[in-house]
């Protein structure tokens, strides 16, 4: 699980030698539990947001829901999105079912880029997908759901 950590931490490290400026963000870094189901997370949790007192929401789609979950046969899952309340932005997402993981980057890319529900609402997802519940919970967030 850590391997990716370690390789982005070794890039950041010869960047820095080399006279460049860069960080790592560990906000940013994806974890994956390759359990079953999977279990997939990056940024704040519902509780650490909670704990830190930071202003925030949260909206989650059942992948119950899902036309790829259901044609799959993969049981119970969910996509769940915690977002800056005032600003939309995206804090962090937690992410439970089958291949997980595989649908977390979208939501590390969006947190890198400071995409918020709208954006993500507004992007084009393929159907049937289990990319699409990250946009169909942002849907939900926002009130424009149709799909549930």
């Amino acid at each position: 699980m850590l391997a990716h950590r370690a390789t982005h931490q070794g890039h950041v490290a010869a960047e820095v030698a080399s006279g460049h400026a860069a960080a790592l963000d560990t906000t940013l870094i994806p974890s994956v539990a390759y359990t079953s189901p999977e279990l997939a997370w990056v940024g704040l949790t519902q509780a650490q947001a909670k704990n830190n007192s930071v202003a925030h929401g949260i909206s989650s789609f059942p992948w119950a829901a899902s036309g790829r979950n259901l044609a799959s046969g993969g049981g119970d899952g969910l996509s769940k999105l915690v977002f800056d309340a005032e600003t939309h932005r995206i804090l962090g997402a937690t992410l439970i079912g089958p291949n997980a993981g595989e649908i977390l980057a979208e939501v590390v890319l969006a947190m890198e880029m400071g995409a918020t529900l709208h954006d993500i609402a507004l992007t084009v997802h393929a159907h049937p997908t289990l990319s699409e519940t990250i946009a169909f919970a942002a849907e939900k967030a926002l009130g424009t759901l149709t799909d549930l």
